[in-house]
């Protein structure tokens, strides 16, 4: 691609448009009331905002006063200056590419999981990192976790939690394989994560000596019998398979394409199946990101009684009973270089205690620490303190 077809964003942080939060506002309901989609205002507010404190994450940090909003100018008769729109420029073939960007960006991650009423959160920050691309077009990236775990706000301080989350930093920093479209294929470096696991099972045993911190680290190492063994363990790992999703893909003269797409359930369960309908924006945003939306519905044979079951919930359902869902993301690209700037993924079943579960990466590379200063994270109302969220992600790492 030529160079001067690349677009760079010009940016006057010293003019915003404002809203004035009201009692009862939500991020929805504002979006509803200004007409644009809720990332979409999240993304320009927290991109042009001066103070960290002032950040929007799952919620409106308490003491926000206002909502930045990206300037309208007023023609003389009062109506609205149309903006021109900028046009999101691919590839010949209407294809979205797969560049390198050769920085260390790093991301802030966040999940929630809805169980009924239940709402639990985990976040930490991440490094992605792109290594080299061989002769076939396969690229090595190293993926390095650089906070500790927060559940619901908090560091873990369940002995689980905290054997949960000092097993699994052994696999970081963890180098993977993905193909030409950005998808995840595999682990590089099992033999090196290996070694550092030789060390690290001495280190928590000497830290947490008893019969069940062995029990726990044997379920784990059925973990890193071999590189196949990891490699499916990590299949699960949200992250890796939200951010390595194969976006980067051809698309038709439409922008768009239908087809299929996989979510990672939970750990020893096949990945949720979804049809889906993937569009390309013809137009950046107000952003000026390049904008990927997918929408899909559950393409499951699995009976509701079969998921419930999996989820270890008594079901009232009858087993011929069908299993509806949702999916739903949203990706936005840089784009100069189409890397990913922030991704949105949900994903519903309609299960008898209804299940969703929400993935949010964005870089933070414009707002060191932002991610993990706030404090307007959800928190799951009258759970007790033993039903931590590694029962549902950390699972995967005690190899339940």
């Amino acid at each position: 691609m030529k160079e001067n077809s690349f677009y760079v964003a010009e940016r006057n942080d010293d003019t915003h448009d404002r809203y004035f939060i009201e009692k009862g506002d939500t991020f929805e309901s504002v979006a509803k009331k200004l007409g644009v989609e809720w990332q979409t205002l999240r993304t320009y507010h927290n991109i042009h905002c001066v103070a960290d404190e002032d950040v929007i994450n799952a919620n409106f940090p308490s003491h926000l006063k206002s909502l930045l909003l990206r300037r309208v100018k007023l023609q003389i008769n009062g109506e609205p200056e149309e903006i021109p729109l900028k046009k999101a420029v691919l590839n010949k073939g209407h294809k979205i590419p797969f560049n390198h960007v050769t920085i260390k960006n790093k991301y802030g991650v966040m999940y929630t999981i809805e169980n009924g009423e239940q709402i639990d959160t985990l976040k930490y920050e991440v490094s992605v990192n792109w290594i080299t691309t061989d002769n076939n077009g396969y690229s090595l990236f190293e993926i390095d976790r650089l906070s500790k775990i927060y559940i619901n706000d908090t560091e873990a301080d369940l002995v689980a939690d905290e054997l949960a989350e000092k097993t699994s930093s052994v696999l970081y920093p963890l180098r993977v394989v993905i193909d030409q479209e950005g998808e995840w294929m595999d682990v590089h470096n099992y033999e090196e994560i290996e070694e550092r696991w030789q060390i690290r099972k001495n280190e928590i045993l000497e830290n947490y000596p008893g019969e069940q911190t062995i029990k726990y680290l044997t379920l784990f190492e059925k973990n890193l019998e071999s590189n196949q063994t990891l490699s499916l363990v990590l299949a699960n790992d949200w992250f890796i398979r939200s951010f390595f999703n194969g976006i980067h893909t051809d698309y038709t003269s439409k922008l768009a394409f239908k087809g299929y797409t996989y979510f990672p359930f939970i750990a020893k369960s096949d990945d949720l199946i979804f049809d889906i309908e993937q569009k390309v924006d013809e137009y950046l945003d107000e952003n000026d990101l390049i904008n990927i939306n997918l929408k899909g519905v559950l393409d499951e044979k699995r009976m509701k009684t079969e998921f419930e079951n999996e989820l270890g919930h008594s079901s009232k359902s009858l087993s011929s009973q069908e299993t509806t869902g949702s999916y739903r993301a949203k990706y936005f690209l840089n784009p100069n270089n189409y890397s990913i700037q922030t991704l949105f993924i949900e994903c519903t079943l309609a299960l008898d205690i209804p299940q969703k579960y929400t993935v949010v990466v964005s870089n933070l590379k414009e707002k060191e620490n932002q991610f993990l200063r706030t404090n307007s994270l959800y928190v799951g109302a009258g759970k007790k303190k033993d039903d931590g969220i590694f029962k549902m992600i950390g699972d995967v790492f005690r190899g339940r």
